[in-house]
């Protein structure tokens, strides 16, 4: 076998003329581009990942702050998606955004409206109405309450929602198995 000179020699033994132009380039550039399918596959994988853990798969529509100790409840129903009004030992929040802070709303016993947050509801009822025109605004509004929060601060902002045009509340708890059996007389937790 004789000794030839180091060089590209992959494929030009080929006869045909097309195929010696594509392998040794020829002056001209491939229009098609190739991809890298390792690198695109890589991508979609990320991306699946990230709507994975993006979206709840149990349905939850609210997601707990640290320092709010929902009470128990045994019959409950499945929460709607609406606004988020959590009250907290030092804060009230709507959907995360800081409203007033609690300790003020319980020093003044008065039932009163909470203006920032009649702003913020009616702000949002009228989104609403401009993204579901042909619709009826359902008014609903979830209100998620530490178990310790005196009743008139409870009773102020669902005052202020009825204000805003949110009559229909629903209050966030913690599922409990229902008792079962076991003759009459309540009991509370």
């Amino acid at each position: 076998m004789p000794i030839h000179t180091p060089g590209r020699r992959l494929m030009h033994d080929i006869p045909l003329k097309f195929v010696q132009n594509k392998v040794g380039g020829a002056g001209k550039k491939n229009v098609n581009a190739s991809l890298n399918l390792v690198s695109f596959i890589d991508f979609l994988v990320t991306m699946v990942v990230f709507l994975l853990t993006s979206f709840s798969a149990s349905g939850e529509l609210l997601s707990v702050q640290a320092n709010i100790q929902m009470p128990n409840a045994a019959n409950v129903t499945t929460l709607e998606p609406s606004p988020i009004i959590a009250i907290s030992p030092e804060v009230i929040t709507l959907d995360g955004r800081r409203i007033v802070d609690t300790p003020s709303l319980a020093a003044n016993a008065q039932l009163e409206r909470i203006d920032q947050l009649v702003q913020d509801l009616e702000t949002q009822r009228r989104n609403w109405g401009i993204l579901h025109p042909r619709q009826p605004f359902p008014g609903a509004v979830i209100i998620q309450a530490h178990r310790e929060i005196d009743f008139r601060v409870i009773k102020k902002v669902m005052f202020s929602a009825a204000q805003a045009g949110y009559a229909n509340l629903s209050f966030a708890v913690h599922r409990t198995e229902a008792r079962r059996g076991g003759g009459g007389g309540g009991g509370g937790h």
